[in-house]
């Protein structure tokens, strides 16, 4: 179904996968591997860097209680290392050598990928104590145990080679999902460097955006649907205009486009105020019902709350409109904020308006920008409290809408404007973590009273 656009690996390239809890010290074993010292992961992510002997998979912290997408994580790193690792490695760091430490991370993995996982894993110690301490785990697990040294790479060639490949079971997860997630991981490059690759241009993989096709079986993402946020205060400040300094950075844009009349800044301001309910007006973006535009040019404001990182809310002119002026400035300020990987889009549509200026709309508002963002764009419904109907069912029966909706990969919200409840940026939110981890901090405890529904 899915053409596999992965090249073969290199001949005799081995797949090895790092689990712990430090990164610094799967740094080390990665660089020693590769026999790289310029390989250097500084986030608990993601991190991928190969060569033609290797192919290291970092992997972020799988043992963190607190984790608000676990089946996401679990998912990305199946992606990663399709058709399954020819060797994991356990790296132990010396804040965590107690036995039933050490047990406990070994107990994570095998429920996670199974008991065959033994075979192939691999436990490093940071010194020779640990490991005549703990070397009886070895015949308990059937696992293999070891201390790094400079040799680390023949090694991993001598336990991989009587093996096999791990092969992923897919008792818990798709594999449907997670050859749509390698595709999707494939399509998504950021500045010539694969998704995640933090490598020498010191890009936060964080902020890297994945497209559609990242979803978690609809039974175990249920587990993602936590009412929950961050506990740093808001901060919106106004920003006229464009600056290049104001999209050099790694602050995550949520973009909103759409036509004269849709709601469009009155859902940023929605957005706006789940951060802080007490916003002056002069912190908001203009809005008013009117026939022209009232958004001339592009507007930013700046947010923390409830995403637990920073957040640039980008409202936007009318770009299909004939009496926008300037237009095509405002049009490459727009393309700014929409770097790949670093925004998400809103394509804000009235909920029971749809003329032949929205047939197509997508499609019209690449061309405007030059760019294809239905990859990172969610349909925003707007004008939720004029239709009590279930949505689903409401956009199967609208053909014009339901294909723009299938064009953004299924994805879409409602919002009620003119609701003071937060709980509709909360669930927007997680839709978005459940399309990838951008919102780390989003689902820990401490939730502020303006998040509170």
């Amino acid at each position: 179904m899915y053409r596999d656009k992965h090249p073969p690996p290199y001949p005799g390239q081995l797949i090895v996968a790092l689990f712990g809890k430090s990164v610094q010290l799967k740094n080390e074993i990665g660089k020693t591997i590769l026999n790289n010292d310029n390989v250097v992961s500084t986030s608990n992510n993601f991190f991928v860097e190969k060569n033609n002997d290797f192919k290291i998979i970092n992997t972020p912290d799988f043992f963190d209680e607190e984790c608000p997408h676990p089946d996401q994580l679990i998912i990305d790193f199946m992606a990663h290392s399709h058709p399954g690792p020819d060797l994991f490695i356990l790296a132990i760091d010396s804040e965590n050598t107690q036995e039933k430490q050490v047990e406990a991370q070994i107990h994570k993995l095998k429920d996670i990928f199974g008991e065959e996982i033994t075979a192939h894993m691999v436990v490093t110690l940071p010194n020779l104590d640990s490991f005549h301490l703990l070397h009886h785990l070895m015949q308990r697990f059937n696992i293999k145990l070891t201390v790094p040294n400079e040799n680390l790479a023949s090694e991993c060639r001598k336990w991989c080679s009587p093996l096999k490949v791990f092969k992923y079971d897919y008792k818990d997860y798709s594999e449907d999902v997670v050859r749509r997630r390698m595709t999707a991981l494939d399509n998504r490059r950021h500045d010539g460097h694969p998704l995640y690759h933090h490598g020498r241009e010191g890009t936060n993989p964080m902020t890297l955006f994945t497209s559609q096709h990242a979803f978690a079986e609809p039974d175990r993402a249920a587990s993602l649907d936590r009412a929950a946020s961050p506990d740093r205060a808001a901060s919106p400040e106004h920003h006229n205009g464009y600056s290049a300094s104001e999209v050099s950075d790694d602050i995550f844009n949520i973009v909103l486009l759409g036509l004269t009349g849709t709601g469009k800044s009155a859902s940023a301001n929605t957005i706006l105020a789940a951060g802080n309910s007490q916003l002056e007006p002069k912190q908001r973006f203009k809005s008013e019902s009117s026939s022209m535009p009232v958004t001339k040019q592009c507007e930013v404001k700046i947010m923390e709350k409830p995403f637990g990182r920073t957040v640039r809310v980008v409202d936007t002119p009318d770009f299909l409109h004939d009496e926008l002026r300037n237009s095509q400035t405002e049009i490459e300020k727009c393309k700014k904020y929409c770097q790949p990987g670093r925004c998400v889009v809103l394509l804000v549509l009235q909920l029971g308006r749809f003329t032949d200026r929205e047939k197509g709309i997508l499609k019209k508002m690449e061309d405007k920008l030059g760019l294809e963002i239905r990859e990172s764009t969610f349909v925003l419904l707007t004008h939720g409290d004029d239709q009590k109907v279930n949505l689903l069912a409401y956009i199967d029966t609208q053909n014009d809408l339901k294909s723009i909706v299938a064009q953004c990969g299924g994805r879409y919200h409602l919002f009620n404007n003119s609701s003071t409840k937060s709980k509709q940026v909360t669930e927007l939110i997680k839709k978005i973590l459940n399309w990838h981890n951008v919102f780390p901090n989003f689902g820990k405890k401490n939730t502020p009273e303006c998040c509170v529904s």
